[in-house]
């Protein structure tokens, strides 16, 4: 025989009186549901909890893997910067014709580049490694001027590559077919036909260190040949998108333009 639970419902104006009866097996069902779903609630606040918590730990990571990134890049250019203050100073004293001392080859010998070209890297290794690496890092800076004219425009990179006037590097204007010369010693990776800078030649110099020349009526060294500082390397014209012949010289620092009067000896 089964077993009823009985509810009475009485109302409080004249209605009649309600009863309901309930078998214990489906009091006991309805339990058991009520139970299982408060049980799947707990489980699914306490995952959706782990995986807030594991998401959060996970933002906190990567804000601080940005933060270790950017301040590793600080670290670098910092260096990249002492290097060629001090390769700067000491070509100053070679051209002064002071004799560099011991603390000037040690200091230079014991700086590392944060980049090297592979021609660098194998003329570093040896006994000689420090005075080889003082005089790459001299041949290496884009000292010299490469032609002589007027500059029209300066180097302007604030506000990112899209804003108004970007421009990164120096216009130099003179003579059409005036020898443009290699502002250091290096390697030509590019020599060729751009669209906007016409005849262009690109020259790593190691260390991080590239310079182009571009607008150039016509090269005059092909990709692989290792030039001198001074070397003719092409003529001067108005290639690509250009108006009046002038060659766009850049300096760029581990492929970022950097302004090249901060390189050149006037």
């Amino acid at each position: 025989m089964k077993k009823y639970l009985s509810f009475i419902v009485v109302p409080h104006d004249n209605s009649k009186t309600r009863n309901y009866r309930l078998s214990y097996l489906m009091l006991y069902g309805f339990g058991i549901l009520v139970a299982l779903c408060v049980l799947a609630v707990i489980v699914l606040v306490a995952t959706y909890g782990r995986i807030l918590m594991k998401a959060r730990q996970a933002d906190v990571l990567a804000s601080e893997n940005v933060e270790l990134l950017s301040r590793n890049a600080r670290v670098d250019s910092l260096k990249t910067e002492l290097i060629r203050l001090q390769a700067m100073g000491i070509q100053v004293k070679k051209m002064l014709g002071v004799d560099l001392s011991a603390e000037d080859s040690a200091l230079v010998a014991n700086l590392s580049p944060t980049v090297s070209s592979s021609g660098v890297s194998q003329a570093l290794e040896g006994p000689d490694a420090g005075e080889a690496q003082q005089k790459l890092m001299l041949k290496a800076i884009p000292s010299m001027w490469p032609l002589k004219g007027y500059v029209t425009r300066e180097f302007h990179t604030t506000g990112g590559e899209k804003s108004e006037g970007y421009h990164p590097g120096i216009d130099i204007a003179a003579r059409r077919n005036t020898p443009v010369q290699a502002s250091a010693e290096g390697v030509v990776v590019k020599s060729e036909w751009d669209e906007t800078y016409g005849h262009v030649v690109l020259i790593d110099h190691g260390f991080g260190l590239t310079t182009l020349y571009g607008h150039n009526t016509r090269n005059l060294v092909k990709v692989g040949d290792r030039v001198a500082r001074g070397q003719t390397i092409a003529f001067l014209g108005s290639t690509g998108k250009s108006t009046a012949p002038h060659v766009h010289f850049e300096v760029r620092k581990n492929g970022v333009p950097v302004d090249p009067r901060k390189y050149l000896l006037n």
